[in-house]
């Protein structure tokens, strides 16, 4: 049976706007979504169900999209302010059969199904990936040359025609944006230049789907180290508000990034961006008790000092025996010092994958590293405990300890996530903090190059 959807906006103010839907013979549940930059929704989240739905959730002009199920196809729309226009469209293949009486939005839709024609390259590329190829930015580039350039040409005609205030403008000015850069890491005339043209400012780009992704362009310019890093994101936080509603989102997403396992010096650099951007914000994004709880945490993290002793760590192993973090460390090069927790799905892959890494390191540089190796875990039975160590074989040159749910070690290296990785010398001091695998390697080939003759 042929099922015939209608849907009718009426969007009376910009900043404080509500929303009426009509529903006209569908079977399928439809969910209205807002594309929130970070998906901290506080817009709207309704189901559309029977013939009518009437929210008086406020929600703000940008672009929004309407899920299907169980299909989960999406119609995105514009919804600007002082709007009113109908969206109709028959099933099961939605996006093919809409039709907007506003015309910005048949525009959009035009727009999305050009997007479809090109679905067979989308999943030709997932086939390559989950074969396990990788691909560089420009292999990714050439892969999808047909694709892009057809849409942005598409974006550049109706670029033309488009209210230039509206958010659809917006959109197709900040994708092609996107598709004209190729990030080089050396290259910083490109990277101001790219940076000059996201309208970072505008309110209403954080209600489009391609906020994130101009912020992750941005600072794949940058090297994964703490300092470079913070040039970018100092640059970008200028052009934010700090009273805006936009700022607790772009802030979580930093902190996200500076607190990266893979940047070098992620501890200091997630510290000082607490610092200066939490704590430090004084136009009332974050209450008194986020600011406390914000300088808890860069306090916390400074007191992990790099080249201090490590505090030491003296528990029980798996046969019951009492280890001593200290002593271990004092009969190896280098000790490895892990928090995991048998259970989780993160450690079941970057444990075994840091161990491997440091097996090949000790053979390539001639190094004695150990593993002293906490289960961060309580109450997590001994069983489960010893088959992720015979699963993963973690067992080469390694000691594993069972941290007490009471102890205050885990405030101490905060490792209140996991895994959480340090690096510790002969005598105990952590010469490198939140590790990845990635990060652990840069650490012994920087060495390497600082002592060419080194074994």
């Amino acid at each position: 049976m042929n099922r015939i959807f209608a849907l009718l906006l009426f969007i009376p103010l910009f900043t404080q706007a509500q929303f009426k839907i009509t529903v006209s013979r569908t079977k399928d549940p439809v969910y209205f979504r807002g594309t929130l930059f970070d998906e901290k929704n506080y817009l709207a989240k309704d189901t559309v169900r029977g013939t009518l739905l009437t929210s008086k959730t406020p929600i703000k002009g940008g672009i929004y999209y309407l899920q299907f199920a169980p299909s989960k196809e999406r119609i995105y729309f514009n919804i600007e302010n002082n709007d009113q226009f109908a969206l109709t469209f028959s099933g099961p293949a939605y996006v093919a059969s809409a039709h907007s009486s506003d015309p910005k939005n048949e525009v959009f839709l035009n727009y999305q199904r050009l997007e479809k024609s090109f679905a067979i390259i989308d999943s030709l590329y997932q086939v390559e990936i989950a074969r396990g190829r990788k691909f560089k930015f420009a292999e990714k580039a050439a892969f999808f040359q047909s694709k892009t350039a057809a849409l942005v040409a598409f974006r550049k005609k109706a670029l033309a025609t488009l209210p230039p205030s509206s958010v659809v403008a917006l959109y197709f000015k900040s994708l092609n944006t996107l598709d004209e850069s190729v990030p080089s890491r050396t290259d910083y005339a490109a990277r101001m230049r790219f940076f000059a043209k996201i309208p970072f400012s505008d309110g209403k780009l954080l209600f489009t789907p391609v906020y994130r992704s101009l912020l992750v362009e941005y600072l794949s310019y940058y090297p994964l180290q703490a300092d470079s890093i913070r040039v970018g994101v100092e640059k970008a936080m200028s052009k934010i508000d700090c009273g805006a509603k936009s700022y607790p989102f772009v802030f979580d997403y930093f902190s996200t990034v500076m607190k990266n396992r893979n940047i070098v010096g992620n501890t200091e650099g997630y510290a000082w961006f607490l610092t200066k951007y939490g704590v430090g914000n004084a136009c009332g994004a974050f209450t008194a008790a986020q600011k406390k709880a914000f300088k808890e945490e860069a306090d916390k993290l400074s007191a992990l000092k790099s080249n201090a002793v490590a505090a030491n760590i003296v528990l029980k192993d798996t046969a019951g025996a009492t280890q001593d973090l200290h002593k271990f460390a004092s009969e190896n090069d280098y000790t490895l010092l892990m928090f995991y927790a048998p259970t989780c799905d993160h450690c079941q892959k970057e444990v075994p994958e840091i161990d491997s890494t440091t097996s090949v390191i000790s053979r390539i540089m001639n190094l004695k590293i150990g593993r002293f190796a906490v289960c961060n875990e309580p109450g997590v039975s001994r069983a489960v405990w010893l088959d992720f160590i015979t699963k993963y074989r973690v067992n080469t040159n390694v000691l594993h300890v069972d941290l007490p749910a009471n102890s205050p070690l885990r405030s101490t290296y905060d490792a209140f996530s996991n895994p959480t990785f340090y690096l510790l010398n002969r005598k105990g001091e952590i010469v490198a903090k939140k590790i990845s695998p990635t990060t652990l390697r840069k650490y012994f080939a920087g060495l390497q190059s600082a002592r060419p003759n080194m074994p």
